[in-house]
């Protein structure tokens, strides 16, 4: 018999401005995807508004039991996208430096959320990748 990959969905809440969740506490289940998990695959489908970042699990001495986390942007618009391609980013892609919810300049002033009540969510990686998206929620299934 198959065995299939059961996922268990959270919602993240809000994140205060500029506050680092690169490492996330979920009640009792605690991810460091800076230390302990690698960024395996990047997956933007645009079709169904929905950006998608996959984490394996590389740290086996951790009590956590999960060896894939997936960060599930929802109501997804990629604002941007960075890869500098004359360096060699296929060892350092993979460990994720920072990411977090900001701000952006509109028209006027700097703004939390956009027209349809997306924020903006900075994503780096050691490599120098850089990714902004806007997203209206963040949820991590595993």
């Amino acid at each position: 018999m198959a065995s299939e990959r059961i996922k268990r969905k959270i919602s993240l809440p809000q994140s205060e401005l500029f506050k680092d969740i690169v490492a996330i506490d979920l009640d009792g289940i605690y991810l460091d995807l800076h230390n302990d998990y690698d960024c395996i695959r990047l997956a933007y489908k645009a079709a169904y508004n929905e950006f998608r970042l996959t984490f394996k699990r590389i740290n086996l001495a951790t009590d956590a039991n999960y060896g894939l986390v997936d960060l599930v942007f929802i109501d997804a618009v990629m604002e941007k996208c960075l890869f500098v391609l004359e360096e060699d980013v296929s060892n350092e892609f993979k460990t994720i430096d920072l990411m977090y919810r900001g701000r952006f300049e509109n028209e006027t002033a700097l703004a939390e959320f956009d027209g349809s009540v997306r924020s903006l969510y900075y994503i780096g990686f050691y490599s120098g990748i850089e990714l902004k998206v806007f997203a209206a929620s963040l949820i991590v299934e595993l």
